[in-house]
């Protein structure tokens, strides 16, 4: 064997070894998380089964590696996390800024309850006096 592939021989069982480490590293963190969540080790699963990637739990909740070592090293609760989430979705809606989990824990910026539940309501009357345009539209061309 020559020196180089020797070399390439020890360089793969190298990355081998990172890679068993990370994985090692990765189930870690989750496993803590888990436990601190008191949630079964077999209720969710890494995307394409690798660790490290994004863990799917329940049945609509997704956590990635930054996130699950975030509550980990910072002791946040699932309730955080749900809070978060939610919060995700009421800004999404609306195309207003999504933050990351990191500065939702510190208190990032954020709009209130109130005011997703008033541009809910203008939504809402903006698309029903849309409707009732095209109901009006509808109805003269039948004349």
């Amino acid at each position: 064997m020559t020196q180089e592939y020797l070399e390439l021989e020890n360089d793969m069982k190298q990355i081998k070894q990172l890679r068993t480490d990370y994985d090692k590293a990765c189930n870690g963190y989750l496993q803590t998380l888990l436990k601190m969540w008191e949630l079964d080790g077999h209720y969710g699963y890494w995307n394409s089964e690798r660790p490290g990637t994004i863990y799917h739990y329940g049945e609509t909740h997704n956590l990635t590696m930054e996130e699950i070592i975030f509550c980990v090293e910072h002791s946040v609760s699932e309730d955080v996390v749900l809070q978060w989430e939610d919060y995700l979705l009421d800004a999404n809606e609306f195309g207003l800024s999504l933050p990351t989990l990191d500065a939702w824990y510190h208190g990032c910026p954020r709009t209130s309850q109130e005011t997703f539940d008033y541009l809910r309501s203008l939504k809402t009357n903006l698309n029903n006096a849309v409707e009732e345009e095209k109901q009006r539209q509808a109805e003269e061309s039948n004349e």
